[in-house]
């Protein structure tokens, strides 16, 4: 397989992994996330229009590095299943 192909499938493999974890419930997530919004919708609404606008540039720029943290974390995860997998081959470790 050539690298570009693996990287697609990877890619590919990487993204539907994503959005299946962002499609399932977890109570405990959900519950921090609601928690996270309403402290968000305090905070928002005791700021000046100036500040809002600084927390609204803030807010994409922790959008952006909070979606490359998972994507991170994803790669990383996945890449250290696939080298223990096939470090077990044949019932010992190669």
């Amino acid at each position: 397989m050539h690298d570009n192909d693996l990287k697609k499938a990877l890619d590919d493999f990487l993204q539907q992994r994503i959005d299946d974890c962002g499609a399932r419930d977890n109570e405990g997530l959900q519950e921090a996330y609601q928690k996270f919004k309403r402290c968000t919708e305090k905070l928002k609404s005791s700021l000046t229009p100036e500040q809002r606008q600084a927390y609204l540039e803030w807010e994409n720029a922790y959008s952006l590095v909070d979606g490359e943290t998972m994507n991170c974390y994803y790669r990383a995860g996945f890449s250290d299943a696939v080298l223990f997998f096939m470090g077990w081959r044949d019932g010992e470790w190669k």
